[in-house]
């Protein structure tokens, strides 16, 4: 798979550009772009502190915008088969 390069437009005047808080902890979202198609990422800043998210995505996006970043390919529903769906015992057993 070719190395998705980073593309997301950025509003100066909003520092929280691309953050928003998912019950205390903050998250980053962004599009990359590969050959012909994009994906659109959401990933946890692992901080309930915003000034640390934003250090977080700005370090996370210079780093993009450099090296760019590869993600595994996603499996289609017809791709994946019976035996790899949890059974409606194997969600009790990892809920319990």
């Amino acid at each position: 798979m070719p190395r998705g390069h980073l593309s997301v437009r950025v509003d100066a005047s909003n520092r929280h550009h691309h953050l928003w808080n998912n019950n205390g902890v903050w998250w980053v979202h962004y599009t990359l772009n590969f050959d012909c198609r994009t994906r659109r990422v959401r990933r946890s800043l692992k901080t309930g502190s915003l000034d640390e998210a934003i250090r977080r995505r700005d370090d996370l996006f210079a780093r993009l915008q450099a090296e760019g970043e590869d993600l595994p390919e996603r499996a289609t529903e017809t791709e994946q088969s019976a035996d790899q769906m949890p059974t409606r015992q194997r969600w009790f057993e990892l809920w319990a």
